[in-house]
């Protein structure tokens, strides 16, 4: 566990008057293992895990910029598993068990909360509300370490190991590869967590609706690019944007109006649709209008690709005699029709 302390506790969450952390062991341990886990994915939190039982020094009061990678990313962990685990506590926190019943529970020093809940219900959202915050501040700091260029080995270690979660940032051989790219196109407010949720929408509009129109070949080069900058061979910078911006409109327009986890109203999720199909057909026209700027062998076998004529030869032409007089083609005989009347 990363929790093990009151003071860990107090660090993650201050504003509660808990004594001992004792009665929320179960909830901390829960939050660990539904809530943490698969977004650090297994190999990284049982490595932070063993780390924070190798490191349980005095650490309480250095600011994370001043520790390592590892400490810095246990005490954003910290913070998403206390306000998770106090969400899910305060419902028995509230009452009290015992021979007689249940009962609610009562202090000397704290009135007791409305009859009606409502007090629970908002402290319990706004954990749940910090829980996700303080996630998706710690998704995005794994993702800057991602992006860092040192030999820090804790770092490295750190990053290879998060490669393996489900969670890891970019998603290889997508057109939208990232909650950063996405959030270009499509207001998701940032979230790491919906990014995730969102994947597998975003993989059927790619595979299904995208590619059978696009081409197999030629969007595998496209993505190639989006995802770590390579390019075919004579083919133009500023073109491969174009493509990519288009394709990239395309997805997130389909994609809004498909997700249910995005929410917007039918008539919005209809439009949302019309203007992906349109977006599409104009990519597709655009892409035909350029064809002459892939290689061939890229684009042959996409289904917007018209293959070029090949030029008339001159010798089957009837006004290639030398004279310069046409020969004029052979008629057949007239077939007789009855006079007009």
């Amino acid at each position: 566990m990363i929790i093990t302390s009151i003071q860990e506790l107090r660090l993650a969450s201050p504003a509660h008057a808990l004594d001992s952390i004792d009665g929320l062991i179960g909830f901390i341990d829960n939050s660990e293992h539904d809530f943490l886990e698969d977004k650090l994915g297994t190999s990284l939190y049982s490595s932070l895990c063993q780390w924070n039982n190798e490191n349980a020094t005095v650490r309480y009061n250095v600011a994370d910029y001043q520790t390592g990678y590892y400490n810095r990313l246990l005490l954003l962990a910290q913070r998403v598993v206390a306000f998770d685990a106090l969400g899910r506590a305060i419902g028995m926190q509230a009452i009290s068990v015992n021979n007689a019943g249940i009962n609610q529970m009562i202090a000397d020093d704290y009135p007791a909360p409305d009859k009606n809940g409502k007090t629970i219900d908002l402290y319990r959202d706004t954990c749940t509300k910090e829980a996700h915050a303080a996630l998706n501040q710690m998704l995005r700091q794994l993702e800057l370490w991602c992006q860092e260029n040192n030999d820090d080995e804790e770092r490295q270690e750190i990053v290879t190991l998060w490669k393996k979660s489900r969670y890891y940032y970019l998603v290889a051989q997508l057109l939208i590869p990232s909650c950063q790219v996405l959030q270009e196109y499509l207001n998701i407010y940032d979230s790491r967590e919906k990014f995730i949720q969102l994947l597998p929408d975003l993989q059927f509009i790619q595979e299904e609706q995208i590619a059978p129109s696009a081409g197999e070949n030629f969007l595998r080069a496209i993505v190639t690019y989006s995802i770590d900058g390579s390019k075919p061979d004579g083919v133009q910078e500023t073109l491969l944007q174009n493509v990519l911006h288009r394709l990239r409109k395309v997805v997130a327009a389909l994609l809004a109006g498909r997700a249910i986890v995005l929410r917007y109203t039918k008539e919005q999720k209809v439009q949302f649709h019309d203007d992906g199909v349109r977006m599409f057909e104009t990519a597709l026209t655009y892409l035909r209008a350029h064809q002459q700027d892939f290689p061939e062998a890229l684009v042959k076998d996409a289904p917007w690709y018209v293959a070029p004529q090949p030029a008339p030869d001159p010798a089957q032409s009837p006004c290639a005699q030398p004279s310069g007089i046409c020969r004029q083609p052979s008629r057949g005989a007239a077939l007789w029709t009855d006079p007009l009347l």
